[in-house]
């Protein structure tokens, strides 16, 4: 298989990668990896690049992660309370570790956080539920808001980071725990289930 079909093929197979913010990226990250390695003098005179300080998570095994890897999948409601809620803190963790976060909206609407959220939407017009939504929540996870999925942007595997409104330390230490589940290769879907939290708004 070619790189561009490889490529094709994963963009038709993951929606996340349809925005154009996300696709631009993640093409970014693709044509670095294809690109003519350069010669001798320049690898070994270029020390190479370390993490800033503020992308690295320290795992509960020890082990450091570049949060450059990751990403936050998130889906809100303008008129979600709890998305209001969640919304920020999730915004100024993130910023904070220089974490992306890709929000979607279910009602159309952004918030003070994310004004400008994506929509989902459908490749197949006669499909009863969009494409993100199926990808995301496939595995039978309700559709409610706020809920966030980790994802590693290499290799595009998602797990359900929260939903409803979760704290802080509760969301930086479930973030650390599936960063180590992804670099161990675990299933996601072996992983035990979301705390449930009565703070969210069902569909």
């Amino acid at each position: 298989m070619n790189i561009k079909t490889g490529l094709m093929t994963l963009l038709m197979c993951l929606p996340l990668l349809s925005h154009a913010g996300a696709r631009e990226e993640l093409l970014a990250l693709e044509a670095a990896k294809v690109t003519s390695p350069p010669d001798a003098s320049a690898i070994t005179s270029s020390p190479p690049a370390v993490p800033a300080p503020g992308s690295l998570m320290l795992l509960p095994d020890g082990r450091r992660a570049n949060m450059k890897d990751y990403a936050v999948v998130l889906f809100m409601q303008a008129h979600c309370q709890y998305s209001a809620k969640f919304d920020p803190l999730l915004k100024g963790w993130a910023d904070e570790h220089t974490i992306r976060v890709y929000p979607y909206t279910l009602d159309g609407g952004g918030d003070v956080s994310y004004p400008t959220p994506m929509i989902p939407r459908k490749t197949n017009p006669n499909s009863p539920i969009a494409d993100e939504i199926v990808t995301f929540f496939g595995n039978g996870l309700p559709i409610a808001t706020p809920t966030a999925f980790m994802v590693n942007v290499n290799t595009l595997k998602a797990y359900p980071l929260t939903q409803g409104v979760m704290d802080i330390p509760a969301l930086e230490s479930r973030m650390a725990s599936l960063i180590q589940a992804d670099m161990d290769n675990i299933d996601p879907r072996t992983l035990p289930p979301l705390p449930a939290s009565a703070q969210v708004t069902p569909q």
